[in-house]
Parts: C-alpha cells; structure tokens; sequence
C-alpha cells in the first residue's frame, strides 16, 4: 500500500518522507492516535521506503511497492523488519506444526487470551535488533499495541530504544499515548495521527470492499476510524436483528440483544462497548439537535446514564447485563438509531 492511498494522515507522511529523502531517521518513534486511522499500515509502508532498492523510489521518499524488499515487507517475511502484534505473540504461544489440524483453531483461541505485549515477546524483538541487517537497509522494528506493555515487558525495551544502532528504527504503536510510561515516552520522537473524516472512513470501507449493511450510517458512528466503523456495523446489527429500528424497540428488544452477544467473555465486552458507544453518540447527536428543553434534558440524562454503564465493563460486571440496563434507559425516547445526519 503507497503512501498515497493511506488516507487521512498527510502530515504525518509527509514528515516521514522528508525522513526518508534526508536520510536522517531518529532511532525510536511514537505513532500515537485513535485505533483504526493507518498507523500500523504508515509503520510498515515507512519500512518499505527505508528498504526499497529503487533508488529512484527513495529519493521522493515512497517505495516502489514491487521489488523483492518492498514485497517481502508487505508479506511480513523480510528478515529485517518485525511486526510484533497480539497475532505475532499469539503464533508464538503456539508451539504445534503450520501443517497441524489444529493450529488454526489453536491460535485462535491463543489470540483471544492476547492483552499484553509481554517480556518474551520484548526480549525477542530485541534479540532480532541486535543480528546484523541482511538486506543492508535498515532494520525496523515494530510494536503495535505498545501501551500494553507492562513494567517487565517496558524494562526489557527501554536500553534498546534509547541508543539504538545506526540504520536501526524501533517504531511503538498506541491509541493511549497517556497509558505508556514517561521513560519509554521521553525515549521516542512522537508522530501524531489524526482521526478521520467520515469521507474517508467511507472510501477506505469502500477501497477495502469491507462490508457494511449501511456505508454511510456506519461511518457516521465510527468516531473517524475504520475499525471503529466496522465495530459499529456488528452493533447495529446486533440492534437491527433483536427488533430495534426505526420506529423505536421492541419490549423484548433488551434482553434479545444481551442474548446474542459473544459467548466468551472478551468478545462480548467488545461488542457491548460498541453498542454502547453507538447509543452514546446517537444521544448526543439527538441531545444536539433537540429544542424542546424537557426532552433536552431526558437525553441528557440518558446520556449520563449510558456513559456510567459503559465505565461498568471495565468492572468485574456481566456485559449482556450492561447492554440490557443500557437499552432499557432508553424507554420511550425513539432514539433515532438508524438516521444518517444530512
């Protein structure tokens, strides 16, 4: 994927790309902002134009996109760039053969359990950054998720991106700048991204051809992310299949939706936090728009009430008993869920 058809992040490509021109790369980066904006997909493409053999590429600071590196790097086999991910951490929990039966099933649920980047996976990565690059470029390495990383995981991390080698680039990836420890902040140059409009969420769905029920509507509640918009599409689904509409919700409407959430736990937390996330930003929406002072104030409160179920999932609570609360507040309001902004 071209720096050209990441959306959304001008800013932050261009900058990279002067980087790129100049041949000045600092040791260590910070690409912080929303999940689901590009910033992984920006890490690796930055990899591809550090490594591209086009001479040519490089100087304008992209990649070709077709030589052996840039091709490598896209199939996440080029011996010296690392994308460590809860995937990447997952597949080495699994310790059965690729040809096994099983494995896929396997690494399934192993990626389920997946919270934390942890100290193994750290002390692997680092291990990879100390062998000599193979392909004479630079070696790039990658943490996505890094505000997972607890005190050992940090640790292990923290001499390595602090005097990094020479052509060596570690690159952290977070939607929490706030949750990442000041000693591993102050370590890296921070590169912001922003989230996107709901123009580009759409033709990013649209590019991608990620299925949606309703591009526009999905967009419109994915608070500029793409992965926000897709959460949004399982929610609305969710909503739409146990008789929540247009014209309001049925009396069982609550509790079919509790019911048809994941069964593992993990999931179902996800997925209420997105049909939460959905109501809010359709109560806020219909708070906004609503002159009557006394319906004003219903949403309001409604508003409040959604806000404190959804501070409750990060509490020892049962997610379906969350949503079914949640949906209940909402009781003859005929929140107008399924309406686009004009």
């Amino acid at each position: 994927m071209p720096f050209t058809e990441i959306l959304g992040q001008e800013k932050a490509i261009s900058y990279l790309k002067t980087l790129v021109q100049n041949g000045r790369v600092p040791g260590a980066f910070l690409f912080y902002g929303p999940a689901g904006v590009g910033k992984a997909k920006t890490a690796l493409e930055f990899a591809k134009a550090l490594n591209c053999l086009d001479p040519q590429a490089r100087q304008t600071g992209e990649a070709c996109g077709v030589c052996a590196h840039c091709k490598a790097i896209s199939q996440h086999t080029h011996p010296d760039v690392v994308f460590a991910d809860f995937l990447y951490q997952a597949r080495r929990e699994v310790k059965k053969d690729f040809s096994s039966g099983s494995y896929e099933e396997e690494l399934e649920k192993e990626l389920a359990k997946q919270q934390h980047i942890n100290v193994d996976t750290i002390r692997d990565i680092t291990a990879k950054a100390q062998q000599k690059a193979v392909g004479g470029g630079y070696k790039v390495l990658i943490i996505d998720e890094a505000q997972t990383m607890q005190g050992a995981a940090a640790n292990a991390l923290l001499k390595f991106i602090e005097e990094p080698p020479a052509k060596t680039v570690w690159i952290l990836i977070t939607s929490k700048r706030t949750a990442m420890l000041r000693t591993i902040l102050s370590r890296c140059q921070p590169l912001a991204f922003a989230p996107l409009s709901q123009k580009n969420v759409e033709k990013i769905l649209q590019n991608n051809q990620l299925a949606t029920e309703n591009l526009t509507l999905c967009a419109t509640y994915s608070a500029g992310s793409v992965s926000g918009a897709l959460k949004a599409d399982n929610a609305l689904t969710l909503l739409q299949e146990a008789g929540l509409g247009p014209n309001g919700c049925s009396p069982q409407g609550p509790a079919a939706v509790a019911a048809g959430l994941s069964r593992t736990l993990v999931a179902a937390r996800q997925e209420a936090q997105a049909i939460l996330d959905v109501l809010l930003q359709a109560l806020h929406t219909a708070w906004t728009h609503t002159q009557d002072a006394q319906t004003q104030r219903r949403y309001a409160k409604t508003l409040q009430q959604v806000e404190n179920y959804k501070r409750s999932l990060n509490r020892n609570v049962s997610p379906a008993l969350v949503v079914e609360t949640a949906l209940c507040s909402l009781d003859g309001l005929n929140l107008p869920l399924f309406e686009t902004e004009n």
